[in-house]
């Protein structure tokens, strides 16, 4: 029987800055980090994503930090 282990990889003190435009999918920021190894300190400041003619989804999970003008909103960092 395998054992599923968590992440190895680690990942922190991430910037996305000033980014503009159309996703080609509805969940346009996805943040999918490790339970085991979170994401901290991921800054999302001032990015204002859309899909086709509607609202685009944000979605982030186990990642820590601080969201600013984020347009898709649903990150609660």
């Amino acid at each position: 029987m395998a054992l599923l282990k968590g992440s190895c990889v680690k990942i922190s003190d991430v910037t996305y800055e000033d980014i503009h435009g159309t996703s080609a999918t509805e969940v346009a920021v996805k943040l999918d980090c490790s339970k085991t190894n979170p994401c901290t300190g991921i800054t999302l400041e001032d990015v204002n994503l859309s899909y086709k003619d509607g609202r685009a989804e944000a979605s982030c999970v186990n990642a820590v930090g601080r969201a600013s003008g984020l347009e898709p909103s649903g990150c609660a960092l």
